[in-house]
């Protein structure tokens, strides 16, 4: 009844576990999806500011353009003006002042310069008044590049809401932001007193200076947020939904992790003795000789062949050798640590793995197993009583410094005790680039 009981309670657990695991699954997955769509949204959310902040500037340039086409033109009207000529040509400074206010323009002769007052920063348009091959007077037609003159160009360009436009030269603002401040431009953002701003420039062809057209970051991110708050409310309804459908596959998905468990352990496990086979054993000494490469410590082996096998096969029958292989392997592995590996090495040999274990330690733990082994009486179908001996050879790490080397070590140790007189216990250490069998120990 007990027995029922907690077979009951571990097959919930394990539905449970599955269940869990299918939900993690989808999260996951859930997640890496959302991820990547958010991502995306955001990357074309900010490649469509761009591509507007660009229009604008473009159009913006072109406009400039524009206005400087008809700077020039007025401020050439105004040269070929009979009243501007005549007053340049009378002197009368009082004349040209009068002429040039009258064409909102500057005359500059010589040194002086006379007419309108063009303050602040200009962008202009001139004119030279020549009389053989002589100029006599430029006329200078200029406006005055402030925020009222930005506010014109983005009545006409594309601005988006919320964006601006700035005029920037040698990397400080001129107009349309805090005038003098530096800024810094890199891919597609403009930092100004340490703000951030999505940002695209068009130079104007005017001593360096470009238009810039900008959008706070914030406003830019701020225009996917609705769609992010129904990304992540359709998110949190496939999680429901998840929910329920792990719940649904938790039996399946148990079946197939006890499966896949299964699998692992036909594949790792001896099928004889139930104790790990030639390949886990391999495995397992390639990563316990690494490790202790990487810690600077110790990694020991033991080989084990049960004595006179061949004679209890032949004698007593290949059912009573399976028994003594059986019997041999469960002394062995319960002589052991829990982080030590028995294996079946082949046929009715054995080895173990000793992680942090020296040839000391090695060698004590095989007389251990010796005596274990010497103790043993199978008992046969008709009553009679089968009694075994093993011999071991042992080798260590980093004595013997790989995998092959350290198994021959052993195989060769092991050799050593079978022409011993067997059931006894041989190390094997190396001297002079020789192997030595050394350190006997007989029952």
């Amino acid at each position: 009844m007990e027995q029922r009981r907690f077979k009951s309670r571990y097959g919930r657990f394990a539905l449970l576990r599955a269940a869990l695991v299918v939900f993690l699954a989808i999260t996951m997955l859930l997640g890496l999806v959302l991820f990547a769509v958010d991502r995306n949204a955001r990357a074309s959310n900010e490649h469509q500011a761009r591509t507007d902040l660009a229009s604008a500037a473009r159009v913006a340039a072109a406009d400039v353009s524009t206005i400087r086409a008809n700077l020039r033109a007025q401020a050439a009207e105004a040269a070929s003006s009979a009243a501007v000529q005549r007053a340049v040509l009378s002197g009368n400074a009082k004349q040209i002042i009068a002429v040039a206010r009258d064409h909102h323009a500057q005359i500059v002769i010589g040194s002086r310069r006379l007419g309108v007052r063009l303050p602040g920063i200009q962008m202009h348009g001139s004119a030279s008044i020549a009389d053989r091959g002589r100029t006599l007077a430029t006329v200078v037609v200029g406006v005055q590049l402030d925020r009222s003159f930005l506010d014109a160009l983005a009545y006409s360009a594309p601005v988006p809401p919320g964006a601006a436009l700035l005029l920037v030269r040698d990397g400080h603002v001129l107009a349309g932001g805090p005038v003098g401040a530096a800024t810094s431009m890199q891919n597609g953002r403009l930092q100004i007193l340490g703000l951030k701003f999505a940002a695209e420039r068009h130079p104007l062809g005017v001593a360096r200076a470009s238009v810039v057209a900008v959008e706070p970051v914030a406003a830019v991110d701020a225009a996917i947020a609705p769609f992010r708050r129904r990304l992540f409310l359709a998110a949190a309804l496939t999680l429901a939904l998840a929910a329920a459908l792990a719940a649904r596959l938790a039996r399946p998905a148990a079946r197939m992790l006890a499966d896949l468990r299964h699998l692992r352990r036909q594949a790792e496990t001896d099928g004889l003795t139930a104790i790990a086979n030639r390949r886990k054993f391999d495995e397992r000494l390639d990563e316990e000789i690494e490790h202790a490469r990487r810690l600077d410590t110790n990694v020991s082996l033991v080989l084990a062949d049960i004595d006179n096998f061949k004679s209890i096969n032949d004698r007593y029958g290949h059912q009573t050798g399976d028994a003594v292989i059986k019997a041999v392997a469960e002394a062995f592995a319960a002589s052991v640590r829990d982080i030590d590996l028995v294996a079946r090495f082949g046929g009715e040999e054995f080895a173990a793995v000793l992680p942090g274990t020296n040839l000391l330690g090695a060698r004590r733990l095989s007389e251990r197993v010796r005596k274990t082994v010497e103790a043993l009486s199978v008992e046969l179908p008709d009553g009679q009583r089968v009694t075994v001996t093993a011999s071991f050879g042992v080798a260590a790490f980093p004595t013997y410094g790989a995998p092959g080397a350290l198994i021959a070590a052993a195989d060769f140790a092991l050799y050593e005790a079978k022409a011993q007189g067997k059931n006894c216990v041989v190390t094997a250490s190396a001297k002079d680039g020789a192997r030595v069998a050394a350190g006997a120990f007989a029952s």
